[in-house]
């Protein structure tokens, strides 16, 4: 988790002033933390999320329990850097999902997703999604690692079911600090999809969401709204720490996995629904997740 975060968290290197650099440098150490990755493609947009694509052959993560080489594709998506762009991000619109329904059952026609989060997904994906296939249209051995922070992580999600659906079935999708992303149906569809009621494994691709939930975290429970047949719902996939607002070495005992979103140990228990949101320290719990994240260069809020 420490590695993904370090991974996430490079991801916010990426500005108008500033970007990461050849084969992989950053101000977060990048070229001595991961000396045999390299950079593929960068991007930026003020409207958009933001990120990079990476490889490595290198056994970073400690999951090959052979000998083989595998190709490592890293996707790693930053969130918004200020707090007005954050609630601003998250509106209540839904629109209708439809999956490719290439080897996947379709999602039907009850799912629906958060409409900017959707607009989101479909700006990043005509940016990288060709850049992305031609890296994984490899005889090699591979794994695609997704990666997101907040408004990242939404995009992930949306992200990994596409490329899931496109056959790309070696895959892991780590998000932190994700809001919800859509209605029911979607998240049903998505935990079945994704392996979410697996057990949790370092090696394999039975399970291949893992969604990171910080104690306290408003934007892992919102956006919501008040219409019962389309109200956002909690995935049943939650990697709950369960520790205070500015821990960022949390104990084993701390990492819970709460096997259902409704689980009042989780983060489901966090808020009184009256005081909760306001007394809780929203910017560090959000922004704390095995590292403090979003340092890289100026910070905005």
């Amino acid at each position: 988790m420490y590695t993904y975060a370090h991974l996430i968290d490079i991801s916010y290197c990426i500005s108008t002033t500033s970007k990461l650099k050849e084969p992989f440098a950053c101000d977060l150490g990048c070229e001595t933390s991961f000396p045999n990755v390299t950079l593929v493609y960068q991007w930026y947009f003020d409207d958009s999320v933001c990120g990079y694509i990476a490889t490595t052959y290198s056994d970073v993560f400690n999951r090959q329990t052979t000998n083989k080489k595998k190709k490592t594709i890293i996707v790693s998506l930053r969130g918004t850097r200020s707090l007005v762009d954050t609630y601003t991000d998250i509106k209540v619109d839904m629109v209708g999902y439809n999956n490719a329904g290439y080897t996947l059952r379709n999602c039907g026609p009850n799912c629906k997703v958060h409409r900017g989060f959707y607009s989101y997904f479909s700006h990043t994906l005509a940016n990288i999604g060709e850049i992305l296939q031609q890296e994984l249209e490899t005889d090699e051995d591979y794994e695609l690692l997704i990666l997101g922070h907040s408004l990242g992580g939404a995009v992930g999600v949306l992200l990994g079911v596409h490329f899931l659906d496109l056959g790309y079935d070696k895959m892991t999708l780590v998000t932190m600090g994700q809001p919800l992303v859509g209605n029911k149906p979607f998240s049903s569809f998505v935990d079945t999809v994704m392996g979410s009621s697996l057990p949790v494994e370092n090696s394999g691709f039975e399970r291949k969401f893992y969604r990171v939930i910080h104690k306290g975290d408003v934007v892992t429970t919102i956006p919501s709204n008040n219409n019962i047949l389309d109200s956002y719902s909690q995935f049943n996939n939650q990697i709950y720490l369960n520790c205070s607002h500015s821990q960022a070495n949390p104990s084993n005992e701390q990492v819970v996995d709460c096997l259902t979103g409704d689980n009042p140990r989780c983060i489901e228990g966090d808020f009184d629904k009256m005081f909760g949101y306001l007394t809780n320290n929203f910017l560090q719990t959000h922004t704390t997740y095995f590292r403090s994240m979003g340092l890289c260069g100026i910070r905005l809020w």
